[in-house]
């Protein structure tokens, strides 16, 4: 969903806000107002009639300091799409205020398309309608529309049918990353720190593992890819505990424990003793909190990865 500061200016050129974006003319230009954990984006949908237009508005764009000038973190461009994010700090709405001041005018000079003008067959549009694909909304003719549908479509059904990856080499593969993961959160958390970071790092570690071993990109692979952080979570927690109950070994405080009775110590302890075992799942609990605020996004990622390219008809 888009926040207050995007909706009012998608309400100050008279877009329409539905489907947790904002879309319409933008100065003339079909555009779409989206934000995510740390971004808002812009996205123009349009195309330059020819390839000198191109060229001089990316020489526009490279001869300013576009971070420094308008908090642009990227800035990127195909044949279809100008795709333009902004760092989401205090501050940013009048940026990009600033920056569409700075932008309308140059898109204009080096003769990018305006929202008459079909994005996809580059022809006037007398009737049209309104096409979100893979989360940008483009003015189309119905025809035109019809036809992005199709190829959307077809392409979904053949990367499904060229996935070869497997379920259970996938998990395999997550656990893996998720174990060296945990051994980061064991550290962290010997030192008496859980941190968000730690989760994202074994939610990454965990995604990687699952892509190297082949995984399957279907929609289970999210399902996977959380069963692996709360793994990591667990095991980083008990590796904490297994940690501090070495260390005691080791400077004679447990007299007659080996190394080896580790699993069966904290075993105990957890079923004997009340106030450890309270002390315990807390921890874990604060650590899937914290875990969660780290992989949120990186799992909502994997999550649009996997179901293809959207396509829904607007209006």
């Amino acid at each position: 969903m888009i926040g207050s500061g995007l909706k009012k200016l998608a309400k100050e050129y008279g877009m329409t806000v539905s489907g947790g974006i904002a879309y319409g003319s933008m100065g003339g230009f079909a555009a779409t107002l989206s934000e995510g954990a740390g971004y808002k984006r812009l996205v123009f949908s349009t195309r330059f009639s020819d390839p000198a237009g191109r060229a001089g508005f990316m020489d526009a764009v490279n001869g300013r300091d576009m971070k420094k000038d308008f908090r642009v973190s990227g800035l990127g461009i195909d044949a279809r799409t100008i795709v333009v994010n902004f760092l989401d700090n205090p501050g940013t709405m009048k940026k990009i205020r600033e920056f569409l001041e700075w932008v309308l005018p140059i898109l204009r000079t080096f003769g990018a398309s305006g929202v008459e003008i079909c994005p996809e067959c580059g022809m006037p549009i007398d009737a049209g309608r309104w096409s979100m694909v893979g989360g940008v909304a483009h003015h189309f003719h119905d025809a035109c529309a019809r036809r992005v549908r199709q190829a959307v479509e077809e392409g979904n059904e053949q990367r499904s049918r060229e996935d070869t990856g497997n379920y259970f080499t996938g998990l395999l593969g997550a656990l893996a990353g998720s174990v060296l993961g945990a051994v980061a959160w064991a550290i962290v958390l010997s030192i008496g720190y859980i941190a968000s970071i730690v989760g994202l790092l074994i939610g990454f570690l965990a995604e990687k593992g699952y892509d190297l071993a082949r995984g399957k990109q279907g929609k289970g692979k999210v399902a996977i890819l959380i069963f692996a952080v709360i793994f990591g979570v667990l095991l980083g927690n008990l590796g904490a505990e297994a940690f501090t109950v070495f260390s005691m070994i080791q400077s004679g405080e447990l007299p007659g424990i080996a190394v080896g009775d580790i699993p069966l110590v904290l075993w105990l302890i957890f079923t004997e003793d009340a106030e450890y075992r309270g002390y315990l799942i807390k921890n874990i609990l604060m650590g899937l909190l914290f875990a969660a605020l780290g992989v949120f996004a990186l799992l909502r990622q994997a999550g649009k990865d996997v179901s293809g390219v959207k396509y829904i008809d607007l209006k």
